[in-house]
């Protein structure tokens, strides 16, 4: 194996998604899609991808190597392992195939427990919130409770007051001379039952 060879999959192996661009400057499928490898080098929704251009003209053993047929040829590596290739100046089918395979780094340690503890915290302020509002909810049905409540014996106190008015008026009277006449009534019993004295023997003697 040659230095340039050892060289790429030296990348490929180190890297965790890896773009391998084999392409010849003087072919114009080669050249087509250089711009395209350039944007998408720089695109944000790919920076976990590392991106490396062979010539097969000034490395021809990598070609050899990667078992390149056709040009341009793209091979994606995960952890030095192949797991597609294309060939072609197709930028639709490369970015499709970039996207499949666009795996997203695995959090670990401090990374992971801060993730773990942030979720535990929002589910706990979520159940807090969520038992405010039940809270609030029955507290204001209480409350719709107590004024129809209220509302019901205003009604009640209302209708009593209308149907005493209206047999005071079929008496002929109105409900504060009803009202004395009951009080006069209360009070000629108590003077009845003071017009009853009470004698003793003993003192008439």
């Amino acid at each position: 194996m040659t230095d340039d060879v050892y060289h790429v999959y030296t990348r490929v192996r180190v890297c965790a998604c890896f773009v391998l661009c084999v392409s010849q400057n003087y072919s114009p499928s080669s050249k087509s899609m250089a711009p395209y490898m350039q944007t998408l080098s720089r695109t944000g929704e790919f920076k976990r991808i590392r991106f490396l251009r062979v010539d097969i003209e000034a490395v021809p053993a990598v070609a050899e190597k990667c078992n390149v047929k056709a040009l341009p040829t793209y091979q994606i590596y995960k952890n030095g392992e192949k797991l597609e290739e294309m060939s072609g100046a197709l930028p639709s089918k490369l970015v499709a195939m970039m996207k499949e395979h666009n795996f997203k780094p695995k959090q670990g340690g401090l990374k992971k427990i801060v993730g773990v503890v942030l979720g535990i915290t929002f589910g706990v302020f979520g159940l807090i919130k969520l038992k405010a509002g039940v809270e609030a909810a029955e507290k204001a049905a209480e409350e719709r409770k107590e004024l129809e409540k209220r509302a019901a014996e205003e009604r009640a106190r209302r209708e009593r007051d209308a149907l005493r008015q209206q047999r005071a008026r079929s008496r002929g009277v109105s409900v504060p001379q009803q009202e004395e006449e009951d009080d006069d009534g209360q009070f000629e019993e108590e003077d009845d039952d003071e017009e009853y004295e009470y004698y003793d023997d003993d003192e008439d003697e």
